[in-house]
């Protein structure tokens, strides 16, 4: 292998091929996804299974948390500690059977043990949903408390995922190019963090202070953004940040990096990135509230469901995601399909195929979600987060894809 070759990550050096026609590849790796994502939803989030982690936020965080480290590990640390050659030639099950537990594991230790048992405990009190309820003294139950700190953790990850992404994306591992992992792993993501933290502090913290009656003024200031989005709620900083992330993963999956990748010299390519996706996703927001409010009329303060303007923030999110797991999948299971044509008319007809069929979705979800998920009926049920279930797909996509080389449908191509 050259010198440029080893220097990238490993998903960038395989190629996967299928194992039958593309289209029957594909079909035959959208059952397996959606069947294991539906067996995995009513096992461990339905609230009518045995566990019941879907609240919906404490599911929503769970999923967002598992996804940003799936990221960490293929893009971050290029699957360490796991070699080469074990790569190349293990069975895919064996393989995604031990990086999904890696995963876990790591999840495991980041947030329950050093978030959750250290920094709830001893250090933030909204980290922990005991100590919350403890020391909190304002007469909330463990299961609200639990959600409140489902939202930090959510809030916590949108800033993280944000930068991730520039990262990734922007070639941010360039600055420690020179490093072997796992230190340029570390050296990378402890940059990130160095950005992600006060970014978390500025965007979300003030609203876990106003959550609190009287509002925690002396550790949180009052959201300053409240005179612009009209609500206190942080779902409005998740809605553009969130947003400007899920544009580049479409550039990714249905315009093949383009045009990010046209620029190869640094700091311009990092620099364009971040504005040039900066200004598409405050677009994609301001287009996507412009249509909820021809669709329901204007929101107001005070307003419920899709009356209120923090549900409609963080519902441009779900609408977006719709549309994106539509994108992954055409991506991972039939881009073969669409090889033959020039960059653009490729890009335009995968765009229009994942903004149809992902609105598609969206109207199948809302009209069947109650019965086949046990899910709470109606767009906007004060219960209800249909994010989670998407982000819950993406990461089995994700895993399927990274993890197990697209298996059963995909094959690694031995070299």
């Amino acid at each position: 292998m050259s010198e440029a070759k080893s220097s990238e990550n490993w998903i960038a050096t395989r190629e996967l091929v299928p194992k039958w026609s593309v289209g029957i590849s594909g079909l035959v790796n959208l059952i397996v996804v959606m069947a294991a994502t539906f067996a995995i939803w009513w096992l461990f989030f339905s609230d009518k299974g045995p566990i019941k982690l879907y609240t919906p936020l404490l599911g929503f965080s769970l999923v967002i948390w598992v996804l940003l480290i799936i990221v960490w590990q293929t893009e971050l640390f290029d699957f360490w500690p796991l070699k080469r050659d074990f790569l190349n030639n293990a069975h895919p099950l064996a393989k995604g059977g031990l990086l999904t537990a890696i995963t876990l594991a790591f999840y495991a230790v980041f947030i329950f043990v050093i978030f959750f048992l250290v920094i709830g405990r001893y250090g933030i009190t909204y980290f922990n949903w005991h100590s919350l309820h403890k020391f909190g003294k304002m007469g909330t139950d463990v299961l609200t408390a639990r959600e409140t700190t489902s939202w930090a953790y959510i809030s916590l990850s949108v800033s993280f995922f944000w930068i991730t992404i520039l990262f990734a994306i922007g070639g941010g591992k360039d600055v420690f190019r020179e490093l072997k992992q796992p230190k340029q792993g570390v050296a990378t993501w402890s940059l990130m963090a160095v950005i992600s933290i006060p970014l978390y502090f500025v965007f979300f913290h003030p609203h876990l202070g106003s959550m609190f009656y009287p509002a925690q003024i002396y550790t949180a200031v009052p959201p300053w953004w409240e005179s612009m989005a009209q609500t206190n709620s942080a779902e409005y900083s998740m809605g553009w940040i969130f947003l400007t992330v899920v544009v580049i993963f479409y550039t990714v999956h249905l315009w093949e990096g383009r045009p990010w990748n046209l620029v190869k010299k640094q700091p311009w390519k990092f620099i364009i990135l971040f504005i040039g996706s900066l200004i598409l996703g405050i677009l994609l927001f301001k287009l996507e509230l412009y249509i909820m409010e021809y669709w329901w009329d204007e929101a107001y303060i005070g307003g419920q469901n899709e009356a209120n303007f923090g549900w409609r923030y963080s519902h441009s999110v779900t609408m977006a995601v719709f549309i994106l797991t539509v994108g992954i999948m055409l991506n991972f299971y039939f881009s073969q399909a669409f090889s033959r044509m020039n960059l653009v008319l490729r890009g335009i007809i995968k765009t229009i195929i994942a903004i149809v069929v992902g609105l598609l979705f969206a109207m199948a979800y809302y009209a069947w979600a109650p019965t086949l998920l046990g899910v709470a009926s109606g767009v906007s049920h004060p219960t209800e987060n249909a994010t989670a279930f998407l982000l819950l797909i993406v990461n089995l996509l994700m895993i399927q894809d990274s993890f197990m080389d697209g298996w059963p449908g995909y094959k690694l191509l031995k070299k």
